[in-house]
Parts: structure tokens; sequence; C-alpha cells
């Protein structure tokens, strides 16, 4: 019994040292484990999503979803903006802003709050080919619903379970639902997945004709409502302020950042006779700014429902988005843009 143990303890010890150092074994054993997931490797590596450029695998590039998100003070942190491809902010009325995330290979378990339709922020979803997502909405809005403008689900008019509340916070700060329940409605309602959609071109480091150099900028959207970016250069994003704290991701405590911020002057006014005083956002043409990488690049943009935002250089170049998220900030007229 003493000589077998004696055997198989050398034997193994022989197995060890020639695994380790025996060039021959080392490649004979290492197709073995790459076989056994080199079909998800491969569709990870092969497969990129369009919005922002990360290695994906292919099953995860879903429909693309636009959810209205609350941005008024009882509603921040919000859930799962951090996992949003796009997020455009623009002002609503009161002097508040409201948010639509854009959700594509990333689907959260919880996003929210969710909040009114506004058709401004329907034109832009619809030039993506999205399914919309809200909570109620302006007159305005809801003449575009009957008119079948854009796939949609309104939490006032769903049951079922789809949207929930929560007791941490006081409605109208604490709607939710989940991708999934959200999915499984749209395909309940036969709704078509699109075939094509927005993207830009993206691009490893910054390619457009830039004017200076930039380490913050401040956006004032109204008299009391600005939001800040300041550049970390380590990390090369711009870490997202709501005025002079840090915008968060409820669910995943970290601080919002845009990799690309795009700053776009539109053209709003107060509907005539709206007894809240909502606006109509006049964003077909502009001026405005893309930040990158610490780099200020003025821009002109058009908008049209077939393309969306296409956004130009001062050499009248359509810029490269670097791979990442990106904020899209639609501000208007009178409002106030410092980059220092």
């Amino acid at each position: 019994m003493v000589i077998l143990l004696l055997v198989l303890l050398t034997g193994c010890g022989k197995k060890k040292a020639s695994i380790s150092t025996s060039p021959d074994i080392s490649q004979a054993t290492q197709p073995k484990k790459q076989e056994q997931g080199i079909s998800s490797v491969s569709e990870l590596n092969t497969h990129t999503c369009k919005l922002t450029g990360e290695a994906v695998y292919q099953g995860d590039e879903h429909q693309i979803i636009a959810v209205m998100i609350n941005n008024e003070p009882g509603a921040i942190p919000q859930s799962s903006l951090s996992q949003a491809e796009y997020l455009y902010e623009a002002l609503i009325e009161g002097g508040a802003t409201r948010i639509m995330a854009i959700y594509h290979h990333t689907y959260p378990k919880k996003v929210g709050p969710i909040r009114s339709a506004r058709p401004y922020f329907m034109q832009i979803a619809k030039s993506l080919n999205a399914y919309y997502v809200h909570c109620g909405g302006s007159p305005q809005a809801y003449r575009l619903f009957k008119q079948n403008y854009i796939p949609h689900i309104d939490a006032i008019y769903t049951g079922g379970g789809i949207f929930y509340r929560t007791s941490d916070r006081k409605a109208p700060h604490n709607l939710y639902s989940t991708m999934e329940n959200l999915v499984k409605y749209f395909e309940k309602k036969g709704y078509k997945k699109q075939q094509s959609y927005k993207y830009y071109s993206l691009a490893e480091e910054v390619t457009n004709k830039y004017t200076s150099e930039n380490s913050e900028v401040k956006i004032q959207f109204s008299g009391w409502y600005y939001v800040r970016y300041e550049y970390d250069p380590v990390k090369k994003v711009y870490m997202r302020f709501v005025k002079d704290k840090p915008h968060t991701d409820k669910e995943k405590g970290l601080q919002l950042f845009a990799k690309n911020l795009i700053i776009l002057v539109a053209k709003y006014a107060t509907i005539k006779n709206d007894d809240k005083g909502r606006q109509e956002v006049d964003f077909s043409k502009g001026k405005g700014y893309l930040l990158q990488e610490g780099k200020t690049i003025p821009v002109i943009y058009t908008f049209d429902l077939k393309n969306s935002f296409t956004i130009k250089d001062s050499d009248n170049k359509e810029v490269k988005l670097l791979k990442g998220n990106t904020w899209f900030e639609i501000v208007p007229q009178y409002g106030k843009i410092e980059i220092k």
C-alpha cells in the first residue's frame, strides 16, 4: 500500500510538471478549453452594438426602446440611466427637464421613474424606429397617439402588472417597469421590430475639427435648473452633475457620465392657451457643440424623421462619435452654455 501510494503521488507530480513546462502538452490541451465556449466567445467578438461600438452578444441586440424618465428633484437619482446607450434631455414646462433614455442591447431589470409624453421626444423616438414608453402625456401628445404615430405603451391605460410603484417615494416620482415586462407587452401587441435605425459612425479617437480644449461645461436650461459636466482626463469621459451635485444611478450608485456630449440649441416656445405652459420645440436645424475627450467641436445640425439628427463640423463633415454612450442636450435658444 505504501509503495502504491508513492507511485500515485509520483505520477500526479509528473503530470503537474509536464502541463506547466511542456509546450506540446499545453498546446494540445488549450483547444479543449476554447471549444467549450467557442460559439459564445466568437459571437461576442464579432458583433458590436451600432450605437456604442461595444462588443455584445448578437442575441442581446434588441428592439430599441425609448423610456420617458422623470428628472424633477423628487425623482433623482433615477434607475438604470447608466445603462442607456443614448440619452436625450430637453426642457418641459415649469423650467424642469425630462430625459428620454434609449435602450438597445442593455435591458435593465428596473427603469424609471417613468413620466409623461411630449411630442418633441416622440419625434426623436420615431426617428430612431423605437418603441415608446410613458405614463400619460400632454394633449398634443395624445393627438399623435390617436393617429398611431408611434408604437407605445401608456402606464395609465395598461394593467397586468407591467408597471409598479415603490413605497420609498411619493407619486408621481415612483413609477417603474422592467424591460422584460415591456418587451412582453410589445410582442403581445404584435408590433414589428425595426429593420433599420439611426446610428452614427464611430471612432477610437477624435477625428473631427475642434477649435479649443475644455475641462468643464455648464448648461443653463431655465432660471433655476442647470447641469454641469466635468471632464475626467483619466477616464476620458464627462462626469455629470445636476447643479452642483453628482448625478448618480440609483441602482449602481455610480456617477453618470457621457463619452460623447452633444449640445444642440433649439427654438422653444410656450404653446398658446396651454394651461400648464407646455413647450413646443423646433429642432429642424441649428447650431451646437460636440465635446469629446476635452475638445470642443462646433457643429451645425438638421433633423428629420428619416435620419434623426444629422450633425456636421465646421468643415461640413459628419461627426464621428467615440465608442461609448452619448448624451444629447437640447438647449433653448435663451439658455446659457458656458464651456471652459
